[in-house]
């Protein structure tokens, strides 16, 4: 089965060795629109309303979904299939966000995200951003360094880069995902986790 993997980053010498614990999507965070696999590694967006509790912690007018666990400091990776799906947004955001009301996708608003949506691939700033990649991703690595305040996105099929953020992280933060939008089913396919071997990565990629 597919197990969502947090990646702790031990330094030494001029490398990271990525130490990893399981991780799973936090049901109560889902939009009731969304279905989660049983072992809360993938979600897809149904496209029908599921009678849920309304619990603070739920979003209520966004296809989201949050991590179960969040991160106050320290070194994180995960990857997620994103697959032919037309439709999603992958990053991180910060614990005090509106999960109830408006809200700004992009890092003044609390979401370090990059988005695919109508064929094209943006970094979620202020005005979006447009990427230029190379094809179509299939597969996005997240990496985020609290401490540093980056959180890089990267295209592990390629091993290319896609975008950084640079910032300065004040709260706990925790991985978010959006399968997008599913009219009519356009977009039904699940944004799934992906199972992450341990590597030794060079400090050079950051």
């Amino acid at each position: 089965s597919l197990i969502f993997l947090s990646c702790y980053f031990a330094c030494f010498a001029n490398n990271f060795e990525l130490l990893f614990s399981p991780i799973t999507l936090d049901p109560n965070t889902a939009y009731p629109w969304l279905s989660l696999s049983s072992d809360l590694t993938m979600v897809a967006n149904t496209g029908f309303l599921q009678q849920l509790p309304d619990n603070p912690e739920r979003f209520g007018h966004f296809v989201f979904v949050l991590g179960s666990e969040g991160f106050v400091s320290g070194c994180h990776a995960w990857e997620v299939e994103v697959g032919d799906k037309i439709d999603w947004m992958l990053g991180v955001v910060k614990e005090s966000i509106d999960r109830k009301g408006r809200i700004s996708g992009c890092p003044e608003g609390g979401f370090w995200m990059i988005s695919h949506y109508e064929g094209e691939y943006l970094a979620m700033t202020r005005p979006s951003t447009p990427l230029c990649l190379e094809g179509q991703l299939t597969r996005v690595r997240v990496q985020m360094d609290y401490d540093a305040g980056k959180v890089a996105f990267t295209d592990p099929v390629s091993m290319k880069p896609i975008y950084t953020f640079t910032d300065f992280f004040t709260e706990k933060m925790y991985p978010f995902f959006c399968p997008g939008s599913n009219i009519k089913g356009s977009n039904p396919k699940p944004l799934k986790i992906c199972p992450v071997k341990v590597a030794v990565w060079n400090s050079a990629a950051w």
